[in-house]
């Protein structure tokens, strides 16, 4: 049981570092954004890369950090039925739904991803609005996401799972 553990720690202790490491691209964001704002309405001369560049910032963000908010219990929940049930009934309803719907969209996502990826970098992929960025980094960075994403899947299907056998909730 220290192995699970110990990978468990390591996959949360990831989670987080990423997540939070990326969270300070809101600044560039914003400051892109507000460039924009200034370049578009004040000087009437709107730039070509600011739509991309929010793009990609705001998904690098979003991508990196879905992991880190299921950590934190920080997704949309409705629990209106399950909170009335016993933890044990929603510890399995919840390895239900990890197995076969979280599981099983997205390792297929991360699976199809794969080929896409590669022929994106072998093809040196570029945007077709604005500057025409590369977008074979962008694939890369969601499909790491996605990766992150199926690690965590992982954490909280062993946890719930520790609650379906032992009631125990301390990993």
């Amino acid at each position: 049981m220290t192995f699970i553990k110990m990978l468990i720690r390591a996959i949360n202790a990831t989670t987080a570092a990423i997540a939070k490491t990326f969270s300070y691209l809101i600044f560039l964001l914003i400051l892109t954004l507000t460039y924009e704002v200034a370049a578009r309405y004040v000087f009437n001369a709107p730039t070509q890369w600011s739509f991309d560049a929010t793009y990609f910032i705001s998904s690098l963000m979003l991508i990196l950090g879905m992991a880190y908010t299921w950590q934190q219990k920080g997704h949309v929940s409705v629990d209106l039925i399950s909170s009335r049930m016993p933890r044990r009934v929603t510890a399995a309803l919840q390895v239900f739904f990890i197995i076969t719907l979280f599981f099983l969209c997205w390792f297929n996502i991360f699976r199809v991803m794969l080929p896409h990826i590669q022929m994106s970098w072998a093809l040196k992929e570029r945007s077709m609005t604005g500057f025409m960025p590369p977008i074979y980094p962008y694939k890369t960075w969601i499909f790491a996401g996605i990766g992150l994403l199926l690690l965590q899947g992982v954490v909280e299907f062993i946890k719930e799972v520790r609650v379906l056998l032992t009631g125990k909730e301390d990993l």
